[in-house]
C-alpha cells in the first residue's frame, strides 16, 4: 500500500478548513466585572471620605432600617399628622418635611409615616434648611441644633439669646444673638458646624443675615440711627469671613426690608417695601420697582422670588402675581381670582394658595405651565426640593399629588 502523501492535495485540503475567531466573551465579561468592582470600591471610598463624620453605629443601623423599609413600602409620604394641641413649625426638606413641634424635631421622609426625631425642649422653635442640613434654634432662647433626616450633628447652647438665624444651601449658617454691651452679634459657622468668625456691633440692630453660596462671605442688614439721629435707617454690610471691616456697604435709608438672601451666583437679593433689588460688589445690578402694595412674597436662599400684590382697586377680587428668576428676570405674570392665603416657590415650582384652590406654576425646561387644583381648608403651602407642593392644614400636612394619581 502506497503511504506517500500528496503534498499538493494536503495543502488544498487545509485551505478548505474554516478558521474560527478566538472567543473573547469571557475576557470582556471579566473586564466588565472588574470595572464594576472598581466602581463599587470608588463609591465606598467616596462615601467614607464624604460622610466620615456620620459613620456612627446608630446612623448605620438607621440607614439599614431605611433601606429595608423602602423595599416594603408601597405608598409614598402623602400625609403627616401634627401633634394635637401644640404649635408646629415646618420647612420642606429634601423630598419630605422638617417639623418642630413642642420639644421635638422630626423629619418626615418619603417612607410613609416613618420619621427621625430628636429632643429639643425649645420654647419657640424655628427652622432653617439647606440641601443636606436643618438648623433648629430657640428664638429668644439659647439652644440650637443641626440635624438632617437621620442624624444629629450638633446640639448646644449660646451664651446669649438668639434673635434670628439663616442657613445657605451648603449648610453654613449665621446666628444673631443679643449680646450684653452690644446691640447685636453675628456668629458664622461652616457646614461642618465649626465656628468661623464672630462680629459684634454697638451701632446696629441686626435684622437679617445671609451667608454666601461658597461660604466665603456673609451679609448683615443692620438697623441704626439715620444721619439726623431722629430717624431709623437700614444698611447692608458685606464681610469676608474673618475680616472685621466690611468689604462693601449699601445705604437703604428708611426703606422697610422684608427679606435678604443670596442667589445662586452670589448676588444679594433684597425685598423691600418699594421693590426687589439685587446687589453685587456693592453695586445694584437689577431692580424691580413695585407699582402696587406687596401682600405676600417668597424669597428662598438661592431660589426664585414669588410676589403677590394688592390691587389698587380695593373692590377688585383679583390678585396680581409675579414670578422672578435667579437674576430677577420675569418668568411668569398672572392675575388670580380672589385673595391669596400663602405662597411658596422651590425646585422650579411655585404654589399660590387661594381659599378654595391651589395654583401651581412650573418653570421646568424653559417652559412655563400652570395648573389649578381644588382644595378645602388649607392654611399654608410649601414646596419641597422636588418641586412638589405640600398643603398645610391645622392638623396635618398633605402632599399634592398629580392629577393622574389618587390619594391612597
Amino acid at each position: 500500500m502506497d503511504e506517500r502523501i500528496d503534498l499538493k492535495k494536503q495543502g488544498k485540503l487545509k485551505s478548505n478548513i474554516t478558521r474560527f475567531r478566538q472567543d473573547k466573551r469571557l475576557a470582556v465579561t471579566g473586564l466588565l466585572y472588574s470595572l464594576a468592582l472598581l466602581g463599587m470600591l470608588a463609591c465606598v471610598v467616596f462615601g467614607i471620605f464624604r460622610y466620615q463624620e456620620e459613620l456612627r453605629p446608630e446612623n448605620l443601623q438607621r440607614l439599614a432600617s431605611y433601606v429595608k423599609a423602602a423595599g416594603s413600602i408601597t405608598d409614598p409620604f402623602t400625609e403627616y399628622r401634627f401633634e394635637a394641641g401644640l404649635d408646629t413649625v415646618y420647612q420642606p426638606f429634601g423630598a419630605g418635611l422638617a417639623v418642630a413641634s413642642g420639644d421635638t424635631y422630626s423629619f418626615v421622609s418619603g417612607l410613609g409615616d416613618r420619621s427621625y426625631s430628636i429632643q429639643l425642649r425649645y420654647n419657640d422653635p424655628t427652622l432653617c434648611v439647606s440641601d443636606d442640613f436643618v438648623l433648629a434654634y430657640d428664638r429668644g432662647g439659647t439652644g440650637f441644633a443641626v440635624a438632617n433626616g437621620y442624624a444629629e450633628y450638633l446640639n448646644t447652647h449660646t451664651e446669649s439669646p438668639i434673635l434670628t438665624a439663616s442657613m445657605n444651601r451648603e449648610g453654613a449658617f449665621a446666628l444673631v444673638t443679643d449680646e450684653s454691651g452690644y446691640r447685636s452679634a453675628v456668629s458664622v459657622y461652616s457646614h461642618k458646624q465649626q465656628l468661623l468668625c464672630q462680629w459684634y456691633t454697638a451701632q446696629y440692630y441686626v435684622l437679617f443675615t445671609s451667608v454666601s453660596p461658597d461660604s466665603s462671605h456673609f451679609a448683615v442688614l443692620g438697623l441704626g440711627q439715620g444721619a439726623d439721629s431722629l430717624t431709623l435707617s437700614t444698611k447692608v454690610l458685606y464681610f469676608a469671613i474673618g475680616e472685621e471691616e466690611a468689604a462693601w456697604t449699601v445705604e437703604l435709608g428708611e426703606k422697610q426690608v422684608y427679606s435678604m438672601t443670596h442667589d445662586k451666583s452670589g448676588g444679594l437679593v433684597i425685598v423691600c417695601d418699594d421693590g426687589v433689588e439685587r446687589y453685587e460688589e456693592g453695586e445694584r445690578t437689577h431692580s424691580i420697582p413695585f407699582t402696587q402694595p406687596l401682600r405676600l412674597f417668597s424669597a428662598r436662599e438661592s431660589g426664585q422670588v414669588l410676589l403677590a400684590f394688592d390691587q389698587a382697586d380695593r373692590g377688585s377680587r383679583t390678585t396680581k402675581a409675579q414670578l422672578l428668576g435667579d437674576k430677577l428676570e420675569s418668568l411668569w405674570n398672572g392675575n388670580l381670582e380672589g385673595t391669596p392665603r400663602a405662597l411658596d416657590c422651590r425646585g422650579g415650582t411655585a404654589g399660590i394658595l387661594m381659599p378654595d384652590r391651589l395654583t401651581v406654576i412650573g418653570t421646568h425646561h424653559d417652559t412655563v405651565s400652570t395648573e389649578t387644583r381644588l382644595h378645602s381648608g388649607a392654611r399654608d403651602v410649601v414646596v419641597n426640593d422636588a418641586g412638589e407642593p405640600i398643603l398645610i392644614y391645622s392638623d396635618r400636612a398633605e402632599k399634592v399629588l398629580p392629577e393622574n394619581e389618587e390619594t391612597p
